[in-house]
């Protein structure tokens, strides 16, 4: 039996879309960076040809932190995988039901230093007369390099008192940096909480007036890692253009204890409430959930537990290949 040939858009963006490349590799076979196959998409389209002796599927994965569907990509495939969907704008006629929600994935690495500079050089060489942002397309594999494997994002033993939790300040995103500081409010007044963290300092100086919530402290992705391990409960909130970010789907493949305010685009399956993580929306609910946490051990891990299990059934990135081709 002939195996599946896999495509993929050879101008996607290595950074956001290593995820789902881990995913293809997993469960279909390894991929083929290509252009001459697909339209002239522009730079950042994660798109994929799987091609078999009798059949060819055409996939568009769009991460992008809007809820806008692309047109172009949208007519050209089979199954448009959203992150950031939402079904009020996309509701309607035989194109959207080309549209499933696949949930938020995160940036990770799937290439050592030897390979990522490989595909780096051999792609670049390939497909640079058709790259509009040579810089942004070489930086990505290194980002993908930066980051963590998948592996190191598993569930360890957290503390019962300690917190830790550290985010950006987004210059246009108030409701987002409200509830965190929030949240940093909360932690610091409740004292059975050992708190470390805060906002990180912006490069432009301008802290939009969270000076007072801001730590010096300058944290690499694995010291952070290993102190969420650790944390006793962790915060999330929608954050740029109100999308799933990367944390949400961190802290459910962490197996954490999270309080979230609520998400404004769909998700594969529901994140149910005292189940999967708590939701919260001012302080009242917030300082409820933070004593809850840390008071209810049995609580604690139910929801730790739950958070995980849907990670893999849902979000884990074979999982999401899996979706995207039953559909």
């Amino acid at each position: 039996m002939m195996k599946s040939k896999v495509y993929v858009y050879g101008l996607c963006n290595v950074f956001y879309d290593a995820y789902y490349i881990k995913g293809l590799n997993e469960v279909v076979g390894k991929v083929n960076f290509n252009i001459s196959k697909f339209p002239l998409f522009k730079q950042g389209t994660f798109a994929v040809i799987i091609e078999n002796t009798n059949s060819v599927k055409k996939i568009i994965i769009d991460s992008g932190d809007s809820n806008e569907i692309d047109l172009m990509s949208l007519q050209w495939c089979d199954v448009y995988g959203k992150i950031n969907y939402d079904k009020t704008v996309w509701q309607h006629g035989e194109m959207a039901k080309k549209i499933i929600s696949i949930g938020p994935g995160f940036g990770i690495k799937i290439w050592n230093l030897f390979k990522t500079l490989f595909y780096m050089g051999v792609n670049f060489y390939k497909f640079k007369t058709n790259i509009s942002n040579k810089r942004d397309f070489v930086a990505n594999y290194w980002r993908q390099y930066k980051r963590l494997y998948i592996s190191k994002y598993y569930p360890e033993v957290s503390s019962k008192n300690e917190v830790f939790f550290i985010s950006s300040i987004w210059r246009k995103e108030k409701d987002t940096n409200d509830y965190r500081a929030l949240f940093i409010e909360c932690c610091k007044e409740n004292r059975k909480v050992v708190f470390e963290g805060g906002f990180a300092s912006r490069t432009d100086g301008n802290n939009l007036g969270y000076d007072n919530l801001v730590t010096s402290a300058k944290i690499p992705l694995k010291v952070y890692v290993k102190k969420i391990k650790k944390s006793a409960i962790v915060f999330n909130t929608p954050a740029v253009l109100s999308c799933h970010g990367w944390k949400l789907a961190e802290f459910l493949a962490l197996g954490k204890a999270i309080i979230t305010t609520p998400h404004f685009n769909e998700l594969p399956a529901d994140l149910l409430n005292y189940e999967h993580l708590i939701y919260a929306n001012n302080k009242e609910t917030i300082q409820k959930a933070i004593d809850e946490l840390i008071t209810d051990e049995n609580l604690k891990k139910q929801i730790q537990i739950a958070g995980r299990e849907y990670f893999e059934e849902y979000l884990a990135p074979e999982a999401v290949i899996k979706k995207i081709l039953r559909h």
